[in-house]
């Protein structure tokens, strides 16, 4: 079966940074699917590239290999990691690209040993002659077990729900999007497991919420609301507008949840 590398980065594309990692590739495994889910993540936005993928990854056939390279820490001492899921493969920096995988994946974590690649790296090009290459051997079909050791180590930038006292908790804020939505570190199934009575709420400031919405149509133009993002976060959001700025959040604020 044609195996699928996709390519995650904030290379852009006018300088052949992202040629020269197809370019790799398809020198290795000629036969391979090559897909580009974004070279655009701001640069050096690990947060944003996390984010990007777990809202496309699991739409991928099975057994593709995942290929993220938004690497300000690149040729220091920072660890090179891959995934190994059920059913697909991440490859990237430990910086907190992966943090959204660790929450929705049972998952095995390797480390990359640098001094175990026989080939010529380039100490500013992971990307290209590290990261690329073991996507190609996995994509062949062939182990990469003599490149890695199993880790249990791993950088992510999700902290969790903390209880403040009683039935009062402060949901860490887990990404701000391109819209301006909160996306908050609290999934539809941490809902179902939680929240057992109609006192739920969430607060933020003078904004108080108490009912979850279907979509944003649901409330009129210029109104905040809760609703569940694609990836089943709970997301506060204004409909037609940007609730962090209407709100004044920022990625290191927390909300109040009241169960």
């Amino acid at each position: 079966m044609k195996r699928v590398i996709a390519l995650l980065t904030d290379f852009g594309t006018e300088d052949g940074y992202v040629g020269a990692m197809k370019g790799k590739i398809l020198s290795m495994v000629p036969e391979v699917d090559i897909v580009d889910i974004s070279h655009e993540i701001e640069p050096f936005n690990t947060r944003r590239a996390a984010f990007c993928l777990i809202n496309c990854y699991s739409y991928f056939p099975e057994n593709t290999i995942f290929v993220i390279v938004v690497d300000p820490g690149v040729g220091t001492d920072r660890r090179g990691l891959v995934l190994q899921t059920a059913k697909y493969h991440f490859i990237g920096p430990d910086n907190g690209v992966f943090s959204f995988i660790y929450e929705k994946e049972a998952f095995n974590s390797f480390e990359i040993n640098p001094e175990s690649i026989p080939w010529k790296v380039a100490p500013t090009f992971h990307g290209r002659d590290i990261f690329s290459p073991l996507a190609s051997i996995l994509a062949e079909g062939k182990s990469i077990r003599k490149f890695i050791t199993p880790t249990k180590k791993h950088i992510s930038f999700i902290k969790p729900i903390k209880k403040v006292d009683g039935n009062r908790f402060r949901v860490p804020i887990a990404h701000i999007d391109h819209f301006g939505n909160v996306i908050l570190n609290f999934q539809r199934k941490d809902y179902k497991k939680r929240v057992k009575s109609k006192k739920f709420k969430i607060a933020f400031r003078e904004f108080k919420f108490n009912k979850i919405k279907k979509t944003f149509g649901d409330v009129s133009s210029g109104e905040m609301l809760l609703v569940w993002d694609s990836s089943d976060y709970l997301q506060i959001a204004k409909n037609g507008g940007n609730a962090a700025d209407e709100l004044g959040i920022t990625i290191n604020d927390e909300a109040e949840m009241i169960l």
